[in-house]
């Protein structure tokens, strides 16, 4: 399998994050929106979802965020600091991978505007990547300082995002100096300034499907459920190419 990294923005969120195989599992694209909506005859999210035609995850907010892409391996820090995760199976026949931040009722005409992602690029709705026509296991996984899945939200900001199961709140400076206690933590965690580029907010990781895999939790709505994590080590953030 041939590797691929990169990473690209997505400038308009709509408080969504879904990926998709291009060809929308055969569904037009002047149909999708509806399906979203609730207004298709015959079609639901959670259908789309559960035959890997489809995996949408709600945000907090609708901010925009940096994606990096990746089919491959991940990297040591990236395998350690998430903070939020959805795993699923996509079926890519058509070789192309689309993701987005939005889905409207028009979503035929934000369609027609995608184009593919190239390294550092920026994008107003979404893009699409070129990758083997296959089935694929899908990890998205979010990280601070910009986890819009408020993973990072329910270990530092208890209050706002509410407890969660199994994680133990507690302040970012709090936390830093007592897993890296001869390291300076990083300027976006003291609230001061700094040099250099954006960070990653969320991965998009491809590796090949093998075998069966157990049927996700849902949302009311037809998307995957985030699963929140507290990694034992506080994330520096992982700093994008952008």
């Amino acid at each position: 399998m041939t590797r691929k990294r990169l990473d690209f923005c997505i400038e308009e969120a709509g408080c969504l994050l879904w990926v998709a195989p291009r060809s929308l599992g055969g569904l037009p694209a002047a149909e999708l929106g509806q399906v979203w909506m609730g207004g298709h005859r015959e079609v639901t999210t959670e259908e789309l979802v559960r035959r890997g035609a489809m995996m949408p995850l709600a945000l907090y907010q609708d901010d925009g965020y940096v994606v990096r892409f990746i089919l491959g391996d991940l990297s040591e820090q990236e395998a350690a600091e998430w903070t939020s995760r959805a795993i699923w199976k996509l079926d890519v026949p058509c070789g192309e991978i689309l993701v987005s931040g939005v889905l409207t009722p028009d979503f035929q005409a934000e369609f027609a505007t995608m184009v593919p992602a190239e390294a550092n690029g920026s994008y107003w709705l979404g893009a699409y990547i070129a990758v083997p026509p296959g089935a694929y296991l899908v990890e998205i996984q979010g990280y601070p300082p910009g986890d819009l899945s408020g993973g990072w939200g329910t270990i530092t900001e208890p209050r706002m995002f509410g407890p969660h199961p199994g994680i133990q709140p507690e302040k970012p400076l709090e936390y830093w100096w007592r897993t890296h206690p001869d390291e300076t933590p990083p300027g976006w965690m003291a609230d001061e300034p700094e040099e250099g580029g954006s960070y990653v907010d969320f991965i998009i990781r491809l590796s090949p499907l093998e075998g069966e895999m157990a049927e996700p939790a849902l949302e009311e709505d037809g998307c995957l459920q985030w699963e929140f994590r507290k990694p034992d080590i506080c994330p520096a953030g992982i700093r994008s190419t952008l």
